[in-house]
């Protein structure tokens, strides 16, 4: 069943993108690729890596946004896949470690959960959209705080529920 509700979305359709608002998040790259299941469905896996630390080894100016984030979702297209309005679910795991930006706290470890999302699909030309999207995204995580983001002293530690808010502007190649 399921290869002919790929064989149904005609000349498949594969789109591959970036989002721009991650890579102004301190230079987190990151990817996202999906397939067409039919003319109302697709499927989307995605990455995010940010190794980075800015200002390394100084205790009193380094700060960071480090991740490595994975996801996997399905949106639905009320009109035609890529084209238009669409809603979407995803699930996420991440590991993190963010600090120094707003305080000198920092705060470390493992989220996962999952996120509804709503958008909207440009089609600048045949091959290239520009995704817009918004939702929010929640679940659980393990976390231990850090009173500055190098001198390891634990300010607390444990785990809690969150629901965060999450936009994108993707810039993507459908092929």
């Amino acid at each position: 069943m399921m290869l002919l509700a790929c064989l149904d979305a005609g000349a498949q359709r594969f789109s591959v993108g970036t989002d721009a608002i991650h890579w102004l998040g301190l230079g987190t790259m990151n990817m996202e690729a999906s397939a067409a299941i039919n003319r109302s469905f697709s499927i989307h896996l995605g990455a995010g890596l940010n190794p980075w630390s800015y200002r390394a080894g100084d205790p009193e100016t380094q700060f960071q946004m480090r991740q490595g984030t994975v996801r996997a979702g399905a949106r639905w297209w009320p009109w035609h896949i890529y084209s238009g309005w669409w809603m979407g679910a995803d699930a996420r795991y991440s590991v993190y470690n963010l600090g120094g930006i707003q305080s000198r706290e920092t705060e470390e470890g493992d989220a996962w959960g999952g996120g509804l999302y709503g958008g909207y699909a440009l089609m600048l030309s045949d091959r290239w959209n520009l995704d817009l999207g918004a939702g929010l995204w929640g679940g659980g995580k393990i976390y231990t705080v850090y009173a500055c983001p190098v001198c390891g002293a634990k300010t607390e530690s444990g785990s809690k529920a969150f629901l965060l808010p999450d936009a994108h502007v993707a810039i993507q190649l459908i092929f």
